[in-house]
């Protein structure tokens, strides 16, 4: 029997934000006494931390190291005892990001960066994501998670504050995913778990190394029947990269990536049915079939070529395609409607050259990055009635295209051995235009342009304190332009774009420090965001989403992390994240922004102990939590919100080796104490159907199997 979800703030959830700070002062007083009195050299010597915090990115052939809050998580924070399907399993680690798994793989991940993309109705807005350098957001803005298949991922890279506007759009933050190396010796490895409501995933990954080349590839195949009533879903996917010239002053990679992946659409619900029913779903989602199927291929090849120790160009491109049918909640014959039925194909290419110098100015050295970025996306855009499930007639009928040309500076220069200044400058160009085809019924005045453009710096100090400390500051300019799915609807079902709506400028302020003791290693973060002409939700309709600027909003709040090596056997980690979001002018002035929680908590202890037995050898366990305080569902806040809750978590896992074969297995539980919790939202649902529920207690299991070569 399916309990009603309370939609009160519950105790619990104030358990979890104090479990979190106990957790951070207990590794806080047994390790600084001691982190203190030790160098870090010897310090660090006995095993590394599983997180690795770094100052900046590199923007270049070069690493330049720029003050700025960012992140690292290693393979073993992101695979071990995970399932690896989705990125809602670890990126919540990091502090300042969401992401909210909303059991319907229709609608991608919610994901968001200090609130940027908190209100995505589908794929991620507002932050820039790439996989092997290889960009999964597109020209307009748009990105897509999927492509980032977790089983072969080597690390992922989150990038906050204000020099993540150097990437281009969508300025809200980064996230990098970089495959891993090829293994030496060669090696093949088959996965496989299963879990509950028919979910499981398979994986096959090999690799080799000869010389100066090498070469990963996978597929992997999951499938689910899905938590809720009409949510069934699977997912198909290859990658490889190959690589080489490493070592030599020539280097090159190619990439190539594809998807394909079906699944049904359960959409939100309303209180009323979320409290009935959490795992039932609206009566028109099952009329008119809600669903979405998505075919995506991508590749890219780059070229590095080193003249001296001081000079190295890097030139890059990078072409796909991506074609998705989703069927909406409604008919779409009505009057001005562009379809029930939306079809599109996309193709999509660009470049980038950057050229890097090192030298001395003053007698102190610098590092010197410059180049340019040139996107295009042609997509074709047609809206069909849907006829109860079928696709019926033609509505709409769309050529689309955005073009963003770029050309970009950034330098770092060491005015003293303790203290760095950075800086950078990004000018950034975008075009939009649509042109109707003729066959289509609402082909009359549909079409239209918009241009945008934006000059942004940024500027940053790091300080070291001590050979443990840093301290930084930080300050930038962004730019967020309206994506093609944001600019697809124009309200009140007229038809064409809304090319009204008007880019974000961002205005961004962080105050950092870090410190590495080896054995301890912290980071905080504060920061104050304002954004000009912030786009909104302004309906949400079966899928059918339109937007609006909303005057300004003013986001500021800290951010704060922890990973800890403890007596014991025992390691520790925790992060914290405080943000507020409020509307500045405009409709809905002083309210909370929707989709964004105000405080998140995640802490994690796992035991490692030393095992001699070769059958248990490896072992681990592993218990973590993630809180959040509630979440607003509209832009006026006057709706109920979902909401706080807190989800206890378990994984144990153990693994065996035996010449060239290695055997591991893991054990997993989500939501331990089986609470019910709203995890996702609908933002602005013109229907009221706000929430969609997260699973109680789920178990699942998984082994692999590896062979060297």
């Amino acid at each position: 029997m399916i309990r009603p979800r309370d939609m009160r703030l519950p105790r619990r959830v104030v358990a979890s934000r104090q479990a979190g700070f106990v957790l951070c002062g207990a590794a806080l007083w047994a390790l600084c006494s001691s982190a203190r009195a030790t160098p870090p050299e010897a310090a660090s010597a006995p095993q590394a931390l599983q997180t690795v915090t770094v100052q900046g990115m590199a923007y270049g052939a070069q690493a330049v190291h720029l003050p700025s809050t960012a992140t690292v998580l290693d393979r073993e924070r992101l695979v071990q005892g995970q399932q690896q399907v989705n990125l809602s399993e670890t990126l919540n680690q990091v502090p300042g990001v969401v992401v909210n798994n909303r059991q319907d793989y229709a609608q991608d991940m919610q994901l968001s960066i200090r609130g940027f993309g908190a209100d995505s109705p589908f794929g991620v807005q507002g932050v820039q994501m790439s996989l092997d350098g290889v960009p999964l957001t597109m020209p307009d803005g748009q990105g897509q998670s999927q492509l980032i298949d977790l089983p072969m991922i080597g690390a992922i890279k989150i990038i906050r504050g204000p020099f993540a506007a150097l990437y281009g759009n969508s300025a809200g933050g980064v996230i990098e995913a970089y495959t891993e190396d090829a293994p030496d010796p060669a090696a093949a490895s088959l996965a496989a778990w299963l879990g509950p409501w028919g979910s499981r995933q398979s994986t096959l990954i090999g690799g080799a190394r000869s010389g100066d080349l090498g070469a990963v590839a996978g597929l992997s195949d999951f499938r689910t029947d899905g938590w809720r009533e009409h949510a069934s879903a699977s997912r198909q996917q290859f990658n490889t990269v190959l690589r080489w010239g490493d070592g030599g002053d020539d280097r090159y990679r190619l990439v190539f990536n594809a998807l394909d992946q079906q699944g049904l659409d359960p959409g939100g619900q309303t209180l009323a049915e979320y409290q009935a029913n959490p795992r039932g779903v609206a009566a028109s989602s099952l009329s008119y079939d809600t669903r979405k199927s998505v075919r995506a291929r991508q590749s890219g090849l780059s070229w590095e070529h080193r003249f001296d120790a001081a000079d190295t160009l890097q030139l890059s491109a990078y072409g796909g395609s991506r074609s998705i049918t989703q069927y909406l909640a409604f008919s779409g014959s009505f009057a001005q409607s562009a379809g029930g039925v939306v079809a599109l194909d996309d193709a999509f290419g660009g470049t980038r050259a950057t050229y890097s110098h090192q030298g001395l100015l003053a007698s102190r050295p610098y590092t010197l990055a410059a180049g340019l970025d040139y996107g295009r996306e042609n997509e074709f855009r047609k809206g069909y009635v849907n006829d109860l499930g079928t696709q019926g007639a033609l509505r709409n009928d769309q050529y689309n295209v955005v073009d963003n040309t770029a050309v970009f500076a950034q330098a770092d220069w060491k005015l003293t051995p303790a203290l760095s200044l950075s800086g950078g400058l990004r000018h950034d160009r975008v075009a939009f235009e649509s042109t109707p085809g003729a066959d289509a019924p609402l082909a009359s005045g549909t079409g239209g342009t918009a241009r945008y453009a934006a000059t942004d710096p940024v500027l940053g100090l790091l300080y070291k304190l001590d050979a443990a400390n840093r301290v930084y500051a930080d300050w930038g300019r962004g730019f967020v332009t309206p994506t093609f799915y944001q600019l697809a609807y124009r309200p009140g079902n007229q038809p064409g774009l809304n090319l009204g709506l008007q880019p974000m400028h961002l205005n961004n302020r962080e105050l950092g420090w870090r410190v590495d003791f080896g054995r301890l290693r912290a980071q905080a973060a504060l920061y104050d965001i304002t954004a000009d002409n912030q786009i909104v939700v302004d309906t949400n309709t079966g899928g059918r989403t339109t937007y609006m600027n909303a005057g300004s909003t003013r986001r500021y709040g800290t951010e704060l992390s922890l990973d800890a090596r403890l007596p014991g056997h025992l390691q520790a980690s925790a992060g914290f994240s405080l943000m507020h979001i409020r509307f500045v002018g405009g409709p809905y002035d002083g309210a909370s922004m929707p989709g964004a929680p105000q405080e998140q908590a995640y802490a994690a202890l796992t035991w490692r102990p030393l095992l001699s037995s070769l059958a248990l050898r490896g072992f681990y366990t592993r218990i973590s939590l993630l809180g959040r305080s509630h979440v607003y569902v509209d832009s006026s806040n006057h709706a109920t919100p979902a909401a706080g809750w807190v989800a206890l978590n378990w994984a144990a896992g153990v693994e065996q080796r035996r010449g060239p074969w290695k055997l591991s297995e893991f054990l997993r539980v989500d939501n331990l104490a089986d609470r019910g919790y709203v995890g996702a939202v609908v933002v602005n649902s013109s229907s009221n159907q706000y929430y969609e529920g997260a699973p109680g207690r789920a178990f699942s299991a998984g082994a692999s199997i590896t062979r060297e070569f």
